[in-house]
């Protein structure tokens, strides 16, 4: 059996999908970030914020590409134990015109299987003129095109040692998707089915020796292409950009503890408060709460609070001097 994959580990792709989520993480706290100091129209934020995107997207393609050889090699774990089949994973091929990239090819000595993994679940549907669809239409895939493409350049470049008997599969994870096909024309399994449906074609008939599945295995692997796909992220205006905006967030919170002021969420809190507090004054007082109210009206507090004035006041002072006395200033 022969991996055209760089991970061949099956854990390995679990650290681009970690990666993948801590660049949603960072935009995300960079975006409440950025509104709550009033940044998030800036250039350097916008620039960062774009380039966070790009590279979010960029790793989730290389994430769909492991988790869809990660199914098969599940799914085809029987089949590679047969010392008659060969299977190849993640191979591109192309030409002048166009490309394909496949998520599996299955070479037994009673045929050619080209299976397409899809990862979807629900409700499935596959027109009459090959487009798998889901979500009633707002997910869409032309599995038609794209199989005929694959099929087109595994002729061009095997020739006259393409077999007499091929097939095209779509693999899916589970049992939970529920496909109406209305198509007809692609064989469908879910998970470790897919064995034993590939089993199901075996015959007497046009079967090919050891050496001619061989042979097609090597031709295949002569024609295939290294896929280097070019990152339209600018690494270097990402460090740039994340420390521009780290040290104007730091150095504007900074700004708001020095003079005092609340930050734009606490303001927003303050008003809140203010509004709740201003409601409970404003509640209907009990009988109870009458009876002091007139109690506290008949009091003259302005004469009561000079008198009390003549004897604090010189107190204060006098306390004040001497604990000035006794302390060192430094």
């Amino acid at each position: 059996m022969l991996s055209l994959c760089a991970y061949e580990k099956q854990n390995h792709w679990c650290l681009p999908e970690l990666w993948c989520k801590r660049c949603k993480d960072i935009r995300l706290h960079f975006k409440t970030l950025a509104e709550e100091y009033e940044l998030s129209q800036t250039d350097t934020y916008c620039r960062f914020e774009t380039n966070m995107r790009e590279l979010s997207y960029t790793i989730g393609t290389y994430i769909k590409g492991m988790c869809g050889e990660r199914m098969a090699r599940k799914s085809l774990k029987l089949l590679s134990l047969d010392k008659n089949t060969r299977i190849l994973y993640n191979v591109q091929l192309e030409d002048e015109d166009v490309q394909a990239e496949y998520d599996a090819i299955v070479i037994t000595p009673y045929g050619l299987f080209v299976v397409e993994v899809k990862n979807w679940d629900g409700d499935i549907t596959i027109t009459p003129s090959g487009l798998l669809t889901k979500d009633e239409g707002k997910i869409t895939y032309s599995l038609a095109d794209k199989m005929s493409i694959k099929e087109a350049l595994l002729r061009e470049y095997l020739q006259n040692q393409f077999p007499a008997s091929f097939h095209t599969m779509l693999l899916l994870p589970t049992e939970k998707a529920h496909v109406q096909d209305d198509y007809q024309k692609i064989f469908m399994c879910c998970g470790g089915a897919l064995s034993y449906e590939i089993r199901s074609f075996e015959s007497p008939e046009n079967a090919m020796t050891a050496e001619q599945v061989a042979a097609i295995a090597e031709t295949i692997c002569a024609h295939h292409k290294e896929q280097r796909t070019l990152c339209p992220v600018n690494c270097d205006e990402i460090i740039e950009d994340y420390a521009i905006l780290m040290a104007r967030i730091e150095e504007l919170a900074a700004n708001f503890e020095s003079l005092g002021e609340d930050r734009p969420e606490d303001g927003e809190h303050s008003e809140t408060q203010k509004k709740t507090t201003a409601e409970a004054d404003h509640k209907e007082p009990t009988a109870e709460e009458a009876s002091v109210k007139r109690w506290y009206e008949s009091v003259n507090w302005r004469s009561l609070a000079a008198q009390a004035a003549v004897v604090a006041v010189p107190a204060v002072a006098t306390a004040i001097f001497s604990h000035r006395r006794n302390v060192k200033l430094f």
